[in-house]
């Protein structure tokens, strides 16, 4: 319940400049061992003598765009994230309505294709999202599936979590080569149901093997509006830095983001920060799950008029996009997804706290690469899909 609950999409069907390093008080460097960088990183965060910036603006500078061919013999249905390789250039485009993850080279060009539907090795359950590993390829799907393909993209296993954790969301992310850091349910944690408010011990994210076999630590805490009021729709996403031990949560209701030093055995909270976005708007009254099920209409009608926070991502060793959107009034009577039937928003802040800045946004993000790319669609018309490749810059 969830999963259909907490996703509105689901209910339906390089680095940065170091002047700017500077200016913050905050390094770039973050090769050295992680528990050292965790400690100097806290530091920074806490701004301690770090002088306050002057007049930054963050700019959104087009690299280049990707236009999605769609030969006859193998169109496009839909899809809402992507995942991002570098050398060689892959995206991999999971299209939920035809049930397979279609590859694509820096040309467009489709170069391979994994998973099916239908049953059987490799099929797939409408898939929504990919993570990538340094062996293998996660597809993530309804129902909290996921199934694993080796990087030539052959069907290896279907996983489960551990007896007793459920995934919250498709939102996964790679931590190191051995873990992943995963939304998540533990039932034997207080208030772990969605027909109750969260509490203070409620956490929010597991840390897990790549096998999923195995949780090594959990960690996370809800914004106090989860606390105060009953909200079934409480979707996490996290970001995370890979190897760097710094991580980005963000909720669906929420205009808080929350800052994570992570290991392979939990994470310890940084910081909060509160966004300041004119087009934000909060939730209207409490969306509890009881109320989706005795009155969809008028559940969804709330959720329409409340802000969803979509995904948060490094943009910069130091800076994160907070994404969201609001619906418009014909959301929820489309027949499918439809880029027409948001307004999207962004907001940079930095991982001190101290920065943020609305940033105007073409197009939904779609997701990022290790080089602090994203990836906004400009079209979503079939024939004529066209991704934009994008920067952050900031200038004083």
């Amino acid at each position: 319940m969830s999963l259909l609950l907490d996703e509105p999409g689901l209910v339906k069907a390089h680095s940065i400049d170091h002047h700017y390093a500077a200016v913050m008080g905050l390094g770039t460097d973050n090769k050295g061992l992680r528990w050292l960088w965790v400690v100097v990183t806290g530091a920074l965060l806490c701004g301690c003598g770090a002088e306050k910036p002057a007049e930054l603006r963050a700019e959104l500078v087009l690299v280049d765009t990707i236009r999605l061919a769609e030969p006859d013999t193998l169109f496009l249905g839909e899809f809402l994230w992507i995942e991002v390789a570098l050398q060689p250039f892959r995206l991999y485009v999971p299209d939920f309505r035809l049930g397979r993850v279609v590859v694509y080279d820096s040309s467009g060009r489709p170069v391979q294709v994994i998973g099916h539907r239908g049953e059987g090795p490799g099929a797939l359950y409408p898939p929504y999202r990919v993570l990538l590993h340094e062996k293998f390829i996660y597809v993530l799907q309804q129902y909290g599936i996921i199934s694993r393909f080796d990087r030539a993209g052959r069907f290896m296993d279907r996983l489960r979590f551990p007896e007793g954790y459920d995934p919250a969301t498709l939102g996964f992310r790679l931590l190191d080569a051995g873990h992943l850091v995963v939304p998540s349910f533990s039932y034997a944690e207080p208030c772990s149901s969605v027909w109750e408010p969260v509490c203070a011990e409620t956490r929010v994210f597991s840390v897990v093997d790549t096998g999923l076999g195995r949780v090594t630590g959990r960690f996370g805490v809800y914004p106090q509006m989860y606390w105060e009021g009953n909200y079934a729709a409480r979707a996490a996403e996290i970001d995370v830095q890979v190897d760097g031990g710094l991580a980005v949560a963000v909720y669906g209701l929420s205009s808080e983001v929350q800052f994570y030093a992570v290991s392979d055995t939990g994470g310890v909270l940084l910081r909060r920060v509160v966004l300041r976005h004119p087009a934000w708007r909060d939730p209207p009254q409490e969306l509890p799950a009881r109320l989706a099920v005795e009155n969809r209409a008028r559940y969804n009608e709330l959720m329409r008029r409340a802000s969803w926070m979509s995904r948060a991502y490094f943009v910069a060793d130091t800076l994160v996009l907070a994404y969201f959107y609001n619906k418009k009034v014909d959301f929820y009577e489309r027949p499918g997804w439809e880029d027409a039937a948001i307004a999207p928003y962004g907001v940079l802040v930095s991982t001190s706290g101290r920065w943020q800045q609305a940033l105007e946004l073409p197009g939904p993000v779609l997701g990022r690469d290790a080089a602090y790319h994203l990836y906004i669609r400009l079209s979503d018309e079939p024939d004529r899909r066209l991704i934009g490749r994008y920067r952050v810059v900031l200038r004083q």
